[in-house]
């Protein structure tokens, strides 16, 4: 009976159970309706532009975080307002640190400094503290950057008088960093508002704005649209351009479009 059933067809099918499964996408997101927004937002905004993605939020809340597989891993504005995520995230703090290392792309939009002003998860050398106040006039600092260029050109005009509810185009600003080039800024405080640091063969993303949740929940239709223009150059700038590479079976970067000097 044994050797009947150790068939070749068998082992065949012993081998296809115990291998890996494949991920759906290379894009893993964790996204939550925060108290303010009410809105998730950010996986509203990824199928409006016809991203396919895995949602990890309720693996993540359950304290697992599985990267291997992943280009992109894209948290939402405001998912620290889930204890449970942010303690979580901190928690697999080392797995994000390999996953960039190995060549993936971190992006986090703005917290509230409440809920995480320290951002504890970065690895030594990567420093991001957020507060307020929250901030209405910018000054880009890279205006040849392709997140201010591909496919929408944004000037510092085009992020002016963004709303939701009381609160203007920024939430927060960065209070103190370290190891990351400035992207944008408050003008007059000069205090950073979008910022990446390479690391490894990876980058983390830090922003003090919420493009995915004023995309969804902005108080008029100009908020709304330049919010999802913005989205649409951040998944441009640090998805559509980032090439992957394989390199002694692990998942490695070539920046080429995405580093300007």
């Amino acid at each position: 009976m044994f050797r009947k059933i150790c068939s070749p067809l068998f082992a065949l099918f012993l081998l296809v159970a115990i291998m890996p499964v494949a991920k759906a996408a290379d894009i893993a997101v964790i996204d939550f309706a925060d108290q303010w927004t009410q809105v998730r937002g950010l996986t509203q905004s990824l199928d409006e532009y016809g991203y396919d993605y895995d949602d990890i939020t309720d693996d993540v809340e359950g304290g697992n975080m599985d990267l291997d597989g992943y280009r992109l891993l894209f948290m939402s504005a405001m998912y620290t307002n889930n204890a449970a995520l942010h303690q979580s995230v901190d928690n697999n703090a080392a797995a994000i640190h390999d996953f960039v290392d190995g060549g993936g792309i971190v992006i986090e939009p703005t917290q509230a400094d409440q809920n995480e002003a320290n951002v504890d998860w970065l690895p030594d050398g990567l420093l991001c503290v957020r507060s307020d106040p929250d901030p209405s006039v910018f000054t880009i600092e890279e205006p040849e950057h392709p997140v201010f260029n591909e496919p929408h050109k944004f000037t510092e005009d085009e992020f002016s008088g963004w709303g939701h509810q009381g609160w203007p185009t920024g939430w927060e600003v960065i209070t103190a960093q370290d190891g990351f080039d400035v992207l944008m800024v408050e003008t007059g405080t000069n205090k950073p508002i979008i910022m990446e640091a390479e690391y490894g063969n990876g980058m983390f993303v830090m922003m003090c704005l919420a493009p995915d949740k004023y995309h969804v929940a902005g108080n008029d239709d100009n908020t709304k649209e330049m919010a999802g223009k913005l989205m649409e150059n951040i998944m441009a700038t640090w998805y559509d351009a980032f090439t992957p590479v394989e390199s002694s079976g692990k998942l490695t970067a070539s920046w080429g479009e995405i580093k300007v000097k």
